[in-house]
């Protein structure tokens, strides 16, 4: 119940234009945070990820308000084939991960590092997008 009060609040924050680079950062120093608890790491790589995926989606969307119809078009195509890009990218990570050996795949610390790998690629493309806005 808390997790989801905190993303609702997060995402209303978000969502009334707050999102900046700082936003990013403060998201990055708390999931440090948690990782440095050294208490579920593999959570703390999950709940960072899945910020990831809202900020970009309320970025995105942010981003979109502010252009014309024909702007708006060209950013859809652009995020789709970035979309594409990203399940590409997401699919050599895990491979990768795997192929390294130093953890088992499935296990919590394969994870922790997938979804690390997942997220910042993630941050890569919320930070463009709001340098755009």
């Amino acid at each position: 119940m808390k997790k989801s009060l905190l993303v609702f609040f997060m995402l209303f924050a978000f969502h009334c234009n707050s999102q900046t680079l700082e936003t990013v950062s403060k998201l990055k120093t708390s999931y440090q945070h948690c990782l440095d608890t050294g208490v579920g790491m593999r959570n703390c790589s999950v709940e960072y990820y899945n910020q990831s995926d809202s900020l970009l989606n309320v970025t995105y969307k942010n981003l979109k308000l502010k252009l014309s119809s024909k702007e708006q078009s060209k950013l859809k195509k652009e995020q789709l084939d970035w979309i594409k890009k990203r399940d590409l990218y997401f699919e050599k990570v895990y491979s990768d991960t795997k192929k390294e050996g130093n953890f088992s795949e499935g296990s919590l610390d394969f994870d922790m590092v997938v979804y690390d790998e997942k997220a910042n690629y993630v941050f890569g493309r919320v930070k463009e997008l709001i340098r755009r806005i």
